[in-house]
């Protein structure tokens, strides 16, 4: 597998990082956006092998390590692909307009296998849970726009009591007029009846939009509470340019 994306959230500082290899890259300090501008595809490929992140930015740099902790998340679905998804922990430092922003904090590694090329609509959340666990949700459409019945959604949840596959789950979202998403609701039904499903609602703390090969990116940071249980994560969508919500 391939290293597909990178996110780190300091609720600290306000930073929050979110960069896809051949897609999307942005960094935001509390509402500023720090800097925006595609990844190449392959830029992210180094992290495989344990490089350190580092990046210019138009008043700074952003540097950190990154090691991997926990169980990762896996899936392999028939349109959302091959995929896995692992907690992370960074350390380092933001330079931005001559003032250094320690980081010693939490995020998400993701890596894509061998998997379709989706032309239609695609969005991927994560939940870095407060009390140590993390849920990746990924949904797929074959189309620009169908219902949400007709999309493929998987989701897990890897947590020190345990690891749960999701065999039906429900992601709602409400967008603004431009078409971003603000608001949404969870639901999450597990393949056994010993576990009960789990519920919950988030809304956008942050987010930026980037036009990138063809299609419209959706990037924002969404704060999450489900039956009780607090958390922070990347919600990303992407569309065909032009297609609906």
């Amino acid at each position: 597998m391939k290293t597909k994306s990178i996110e780190i959230l300091d609720p600290e500082s306000g930073l929050f990082v979110s960069l896809t290899s051949g897609g999307n890259g942005a960094i935001m300090l509390g509402e500023d956006v720090v800097a925006a501008a595609p990844i190449p595809a392959g830029g992210l490929d180094p992290l495989v092998d344990g490089a350190p992140l580092e990046l210019e930015t138009e008043h700074g740099e952003l540097a950190v390590s990154i090691a991997s902790t926990g169980e990762p998340i896996r899936f392999d679905g028939e349109l959302t692909g091959q995929r896995e998804a692992s907690l992370i922990e960074t350390k380092g430092k933001l330079t931005h307009r001559g003032k250094d922003v320690e980081l010693d904090c939490r995020g998400v590694l993701h890596r894509r296998g061998e998997g379709p090329e989706v032309i239609g609509v695609t969005r991927d959340a994560t939940v870095i849970l407060s009390d140590g666990g993390l849920i990746c949700v990924a949904s797929a459409a074959a189309g620009d726009s169908v219902e949400h019945g007709e999309e493929e959604t998987v989701a897990a949840v890897t947590h020190p009591g345990g690891y749960i596959e999701f065999e039906h789950v429900l992601l709602s979202t409400e967008y603004d007029s431009a078409g971003r998403q603000r608001r949404a609701t969870l639901e999450l039904w597990p393949a056994t009846e010993d576990v009960a499903a789990l519920h919950g609602a988030g809304s956008v703390v942050t987010g930026c939009t980037a036009k990138i090969a063809g299609s419209v990116v959706n990037t924002a940071l969404f704060r999450w509470s489900l039956d009780g249980h607090l958390g922070l994560g990347r919600y990303e969508i992407t569309r065909p340019t032009g297609a609906g919500s």
